[in-house]
């Protein structure tokens, strides 16, 4: 079975909406978990809902987020999918 890395990525999310005004302060962090789906120099994409299919043990993502890599605090592997050491 293929080991499938469980991410936490913590990060600044954008402080304006075009229709509201700037906050006077940045807004608190934000904590994603999830499938690092792919990764370069600028962005990652996180799934944070899969599909998953047994028969060929592979996961598709239904949704996430592509996060610029400049607003990435921290990132960190914390577990495995099909990871016999985490039964």
């Amino acid at each position: 079975m293929k080991k499938n890395p469980i991410c936490t990525i913590l990060w600044r999310d954008a402080a304006y909406s075009y229709d509201q005004d700037l906050p006077r302060e940045n807004p608190l962090p934000r904590l994603t978990v999830g499938f690092i789906i792919k990764s370069d120099d600028d962005l990652t994409f996180i799934a944070t809902n899969v599909a998953y299919d047994s028969e060929s043990d592979t996961i598709s993502p239904i949704d996430g987020f592509i996060i610029p890599n400049k607003s990435i605090i921290k990132f960190e592997k914390v577990a495995y999918l099909n990871d016999p050491e985490n039964e």
